[in-house]
C-alpha cells in the first residue's frame, strides 16, 4: 500500500514555517537596533540562525512538492518512508527487522515508532546519509534503533497508517 503527499497540508506547514520566518527577521531587526538603536548580540545570532534553518527547510519543502512519489510504501517486504531523515536514510526496513510498533505523541504531532531490530544492517546506511551528530545514541540500550514515521504531509491520518502497519505485520508474521 502506498501513500502519498497531501499537498494541502504541505501547503500548511510551508506557511507556519513562513510565518515564523518572518517573526524570526523581526526579532533579529529589532536585535541588531534598529528600531531602538540598542544591541543584542546573542538575540541577533540565535535569530539569525534560526532564520537561516527555516528558509532552508521552506526552500526544501518547496522543491519537494513537485515529487509526486509515494512517500510511505507498506509491502510484504517491510516499509519504506520518507517522511522523516532517519527513516528516509534507512531505507527498506524488513519486517523480520521490526521488533514493535506503537503511537508516540510528541509535541503537536503523534508519531508512529517502529523498534528495529539489526542495527548492524541499518546504522551503516543511517550514517552514511545522515551526520554523526543525528547518528549518535541512536542505537537504545536494548540495541535497538527507535525509527519514527510521521503522518503530517501524508493524505492519511497517522491511526490510519497505524493501522495499515500492524495489520500488514501480522499478516507477514
Amino acid at each position: 500500500m502506498e501513500f502519498y503527499r497531501d499537498k494541502k497540508k504541505s501547503m500548511n506547514m510551508i506557511l507556519i514555517c513562513a510565518g515564523l520566518l518572518v517573526v524570526f527577521i523581526a526579532i533579529f531587526l529589532y536585535s541588531i537596533g534598529l528600531f531602538d538603536g540598542q544591541v543584542g548580540p546573542k538575540l541577533a545570532a540565535v535569530t539569525g540562525i534560526f532564520s537561516i534553518i527555516l528558509a532552508i527547510i521552506i526552500l526544501k519543502k518547496l522543491f519537494t512538492l513537485r515529487d509526486t512519489s509515494p512517500l510511505v510504501i507498506v509491502s510484504l517486504e517491510g516499509i519504506i518512508s520518507k517522511t522523516t531523515a532517519v527513516s528516509k536514510a534507512a531505507g527498506l526496513i524488513l519486517w523480520k527487522d521490526i521488533s514493535d510498533v506503537h503511537l508516540e505523541k510528541v509535541g503537536a504531532d503523534t508519531l508512529i515508532t517502529l523498534t528495529v531490530d539489526n542495527p548492524e544492517h541499518y546504522l551503516p546506511l543511517i550514517k552514511k546519509k545522515l551526520s554523526s551528530m543525528v547518528t549518535n545514541g541512536l542505537v537504545t540500550e536494548d540495541g535497538n534503533i527507535p525509527i519514527s514515521l510521521t503522518a503530517s504531509e501524508l493524505d492519511t491520518d497517522v491511526q490510519e497508517l497505524y493501522n495499515v502497519i500492524t495489520d500488514s505485520r501480522k499478516k507477514v508474521g
